[in-house]
């Protein structure tokens, strides 16, 4: 897969990336034919404990609002995390997760946290917090596409699951739906909510 056809999944015209990174290229090629390939699948997941530090946003989800505060969410976040040197962190994924239960407010604004797994969260600051994410059952889906339109089918695609097979979401107080977004390869928190048309994590929804 070359630029063009790269930059055809970044369709505005606003948007003209100078250069494709090859490891980007491959990717996208692998996950194209990957997601043609095969049908659906959900999976139940146990993940254990971990902690996080994040980054509450809100923000509507017309006009990409949401998606918006997201990246200034993650930008915010990393300029802190990078003064804590003694922390260990998973920065090969970043996490955005809210609570399905209480996540729409009364104004028509969604809350929202991004955030990154960490070693210990005894140092945190007033403008993030510190979780610690029991272990916990989940249903999970992988999100690897190449549109929006492909990323809601998911969505709808696992929470039909979830009621077709008998379980229920997790309303608990805590817990949390969990979407891990991987960045070894490209980080989707740098490319604005209204251009990015390439989609790798995973959304995990705790059920009972």
């Amino acid at each position: 897969m070359g630029d063009r056809a790269v930059r055809n999944l970044f369709p505005l015209e606003d948007y003209h990336p100078q250069r494709t990174p090859q490891s980007l290229q491959v990717l996208l090629g692998q996950r194209e034919k990957h997601q043609k390939s095969r049908k659906l699948e959900v999976k139940t997941v146990i993940i254990e404990q971990f902690k996080m530090i994040a980054i509450k946003v809100n923000g509507r989800m017309e006009n990409f609002e949401a998606g918006q505060e997201v990246r200034k969410g993650w930008k915010k976040l990393s300029h802190l995390l990078s003064s804590y040197d003694s922390m260990a962190i998973e920065e090969n994924e970043g996490i955005v997760f809210y609570d399905q239960g209480n996540m729409v407010k009364s104004d028509g604004t969604i809350d929202l946290w991004v955030g990154v797994k960490v070693s210990d969260i005894t140092h945190t600051t007033e403008e993030c917090r510190g979780f610690t994410i029991p272990e916990r059952r989940y249903a999970k889906i992988e999100c690897c596409c190449f549109s929006k339109a492909e990323m809601d089918r998911r969505y709808h695609y696992l929470s039909e699951w979830i009621k077709e097979e008998g379980y229920q979401i997790n309303h608990d107080t805590g817990a949390f739906s969990l979407e891990p977004n991987r960045l070894d390869t490209f980080n989707p928190f740098e490319v604005p909510a209204r251009e990015i048309q390439a989609f790798d994590f995973d959304i995990l929804y705790p059920i009972k």
